[in-house]
């Protein structure tokens, strides 16, 4: 089972204005020991993570619960990395709105003028119909997992060997599939490793230093969650986990609450997009999973695994106010119900 799950909100990550300053704490704000209680309560009841939640644009919580690795007994904070799943799909669709951005591909470009070979039914999917969700893709093209050996060249061969689920453009359905393709398509289009091209083009422009790939070097030096679950990969630390062709595109981002904030704070301040090509992103893509709740749009993204990790990520944009939630024990406890009470908190304050 590959490690994207959707949230119930949406399956995206919105970047919202905020301020580059740190905000001072702001006591009086009612929502605050709403907060404070939910996070107690969560943190008895077993949630074992990170948590930074800006509100009004203050920040209101940044702390970490229970450890990081139990047997060591290192406590998490919000420096420590989480493997947090699908949160990868909003860097490799940023990748994509960056490219056309430049003029290396357009949004409209199809799979038969990127790619060679391509079957008669899938030629004409465009680079946008994958990034929307909207191209008949399956959800997954492994079949032994995550961590199933696959080159890039086997991945495409299998992707676009697929019975497509519907004619593209008609329906939409939620592909992990489609997004390894997208990462393939950065790596045909630009030339650089898909890796290489998210640490310089995305994550280097957010300045995000605790955020890269399984089994990267960057682990030597930055604390990873070891995930807590019955089931287990080697020792379910992401800083050892081989990362193929099974999960680059849509899943295998290492990352940490400070840094999913500085991701939001840089993509809308124009670090990483020219603003009218954010703004592109925001219609085609990042609108598309907006709700409103109490007059207020409110964009929100998760992903896991199967092995006790992940991460949810809120913006509510009229409010300046975000939550990032990250987890060791996500299958133990429930975080994204927390994300949601964490929401109405901030909209519906006792």
């Amino acid at each position: 089972m590959s490690s994207s799950r959707s949230f119930a909100f949406s399956f995206v990550l919105f970047a919202v204005a905020c301020s580059d300053a740190e905000p001072d704490t702001s006591p009086s704000d009612p929502a605050y020991p709403e907060i404070e209680a939910k996070f107690e309560a969560a943190e008895a009841d077993g949630f074992s993570g990170a948590a930074l939640v800006t509100v009004d644009g203050n920040r209101a919580v940044a702390r970490g619960f229970s450890y990081s690795n139990r047997e060591t007994e290192v406590q998490n904070t919000t420096s420590t990395a989480f493997d947090v799943g699908s949160l990868m799909k909003d860097l490799t669709a940023a990748a994509i709105f960056l490219l056309d951005e430049e003029g290396e591909l357009s949004l409209s470009d199809t799979l038969g003028q990127i790619f060679p070979d391509v079957p008669d039914d899938k030629t004409d999917i465009t680079v946008l119909q994958i990034v929307q969700h909207a191209a008949g893709f399956d959800e997954y093209h492994d079949t032994e997992g995550d961590f199933e050996p696959m080159s890039r060249e086997e991945a495409r061969s299998r992707i676009l060997d697929q019975e497509l689920l519907f004619a593209p453009g008609t329906d939409e359905a939620y592909s992990n599939s489609g997004y390894t393709l997208l990462a393939d398509i950065i790596e045909t289009v630009s030339g650089t490793p898909f890796t290489e091209f998210v640490h310089e083009k995305l994550l280097s422009r957010a300045n995000m230093e605790q955020s890269g790939f399984y089994s990267e070097p960057l682990w030597q030096s930055v604390d990873t969650a070891i995930g807590y679950d019955s089931d287990s990969f080697e020792d379910n630390d992401p800083a050892t986990w081989p990362y193929t062709w099974a999960l680059v595109g849509n899943g295998g981002l290492v990352s940490s609450v400070e840094d999913l904030d500085r991701w939001i704070v840089a993509l809308e301040g124009g670090q990483v997009l020219s603003p009218d090509t954010f703004e592109t992103m925001k219609s085609e893509y990042l609108e598309l999973g907006a709700v409103i709740i109490e007059d207020e749009v409110v964009y929100a993204g998760a992903g896991a695994g199967d092995f006790g990790l992940g991460g949810v990520a809120v913006s509510i944009p009229g409010r300046n106010t975000r939550i990032l939630l990250a987890s060791n024990s996500y299958d133990t406890y429930d975080v994204e119900a927390l994300a949601e009470e964490l929401i109405l908190s901030v909209l519906e304050p006792e």
